[in-house]
């Protein structure tokens, strides 16, 4: 049987202009089609086919018969949870990514793509004005960021106290204080219970009324924290785009004698490169872990996160790199880049390959200006809505992201009103916010993450947002 390698030319031809088409739709395509599940099942479901079928043929049927459950969450109006655009250059190189089909957990399955990841983890550190030399690995999120940072915290601060968890197991090891920020993202939470800490440990640290945690209430409870202690703190609060004050948890971390500072900068750690806008993070540099996600304000394709370790070889010990088969010694004595050093997958695509074409295509000027632009956005749009009557803006706006809530009356009518303006412009399709929570209340939040959102976006999602008030109130009078 013979080589058939030209096999790949029409479909990939097809796809490309599929992608293409849907990409340049989006600043006018209805953000979500409302489809149903069933409607969904019926086009895309069925029996199991006997028979194959032409590749191009089966990418054309199936965009047609995805293409109404589709949400264009990369178009420059949606505003929903935490979810920006990608990058053009990006983008292209992941499909570049995808048709080279390496594996890159060892340099010497695939040199390239390993310096390529190298380059682009050293141009990261330098960019966000990181310690030089920390460890980076490339994750498929910040949920697995933050699993690989924390388990790295969990194994050093046992090792420390002279116990160690890749011999020992977790039977009998000593107890590990978890203190955390009362508004932490629930990844934290998740990735907590996934390495053998329990919810009912974690203490929690009040926070004031931008959601920022109050460094006078953890140095207070730290000082009752005996034994190994893993502090949280955030870089971007999903709610208030808040910082908190990283130099003084530095100086509650440094004080203890034996404790680790992770951030969960899923959002905002990439505000450290806009002069603008990195005093947000004084202190940044003194952090031991730190997680992000490319595909949200870094616009990388899905998918796509990263997670930093300040001390290489406390990394590089946790995932026990070195404790593999006898087939793999050779590979990993290689004095070169070997990827599973630095997070937990054994086998995985070469995530950070459209990072580097961002840095390359961007530059840190361009990567400056894409996030001054959506955090001088979320603020114009607030402004906006804060001068209406009616509307309530939750927090100070320091970063991209703003929590609203909409109504006079008590807690209950704002929450309901607040809900049904949210709901009513998902429906429109024009633009797209969602719902969350502040402190107890219903809220519209707002992310301005795109790399293409423009002044006219904002201004134009302004009138849709009053519009949908106006008659919501309305029906609610």
């Amino acid at each position: 049987m013979g080589h058939a390698f030209n096999q790949y030319q029409s479909p990939l031809q097809r796809s490309c202009e599929h992608a293409v088409s849907y990409i340049e739709s989006l600043p006018e395509r209805k953000i979500d089609q409302v489809v149903t599940s069933e409607q969904l099942r019926h086009a895309l479901g069925g029996p199991l086919p006997l028979e194959g079928s032409d590749p191009a043929a089966v990418i054309d049927e199936m965009v047609k018969n995805v293409d109404a459950g589709l949400i264009a969450s990369g178009g420059p109006r949606f505003f929903g949870y935490a979810i920006g655009g990608a990058l053009p250059a990006s983008l292209a190189a992941d499909w570049l990514v995808s048709a080279w089909d390496q594996n890159v957990p060892y340099y010497v399955s695939s040199p390239a793509m390993a310096v390529v990841e190298e380059t682009a983890a050293e141009w990261m550190v330098e960019l966000l004005g990181l310690t030089p030399g920390s460890a980076v690995g490339f994750t498929s999120g910040a949920q697995e960021a933050i699993y690989t940072a924390l388990i790295t915290a969990r194994n050093t601060l046992l090792q420390r106290a002279g116990w160690d968890v890749a011999t020992q197991g977790l039977y009998g090891a000593p107890r590990i204080n978890v203190v955390l920020s009362d508004q932490i993202h629930s990844t934290i939470k998740r990735a907590l219970s996934m390495i053998g800490i329990g919810l009912n440990d974690i203490i929690k640290v009040p926070t004031d009324d931008n959601l920022r945690m109050l460094p006078d209430a953890l140095r207070d409870i730290m000082a009752t924290c005996e034994g190994p202690t893993l502090v949280c703190a955030q870089a971007g609060c999903i709610d208030s785009g808040a910082f908190d004050l990283f130099d003084e948890i530095a100086d509650c971390v440094a004080a203890h004698p034996n404790a680790w500072c992770h951030v969960d900068g899923a959002i905002g750690l990439w505000a450290a490169a806009s002069e603008k806008q990195n005093y947000l993070l004084k202190g940044i540099e003194r952090i031991d872990s730190i997680d992000t996600d490319g595909h949200k304000w870094f616009n990388m394709p899905y998918d796509c996160g990263m997670v930093i370790v300040k001390d290489p070889s406390a990394i590089t010990t946790a995932m026990g790199g070195s404790n593999m088969g006898d087939y793999l010694n050779d590979a990993m004595a290689k004095p070169d880049r070997n990827a599973i050093n630095f997070g937990i997958s054994a086998s995985r695509r070469a995530r950070g390959v459209p990072v580097y074409a961002a840095f390359k295509s961007l530059g840190k000027a361009g990567i400056a200006a894409h996030l001054d632009n959506c955090t001088d956005l979320a603020k114009l749009m607030a402004a906006q809505l804060a001068e209406v009557e009616g509307i309530t803006v939750l927090n100070d706006v320091v970063s991209n992201r703003f929590s609203v809530q909409f109504g006079t009356g008590d807690t209950a009518s704002r929450d309901a009103l607040t809900e049904r303006v949210v709901h009513r412009l998902q429906q429109e399709g024009y633009v797209y916010p969602s719902t969350s929570g502040y402190k107890g209340v219903k809220t519209m939040l707002i992310s301005i993450l795109n790399y293409h959102t423009c002044q006219e976006d904002v201004l134009t999602s302004v009138e849709k947002i009053l519009a949908a008030f106006e008659v919501e109130k309305a029906m609610m009078a």
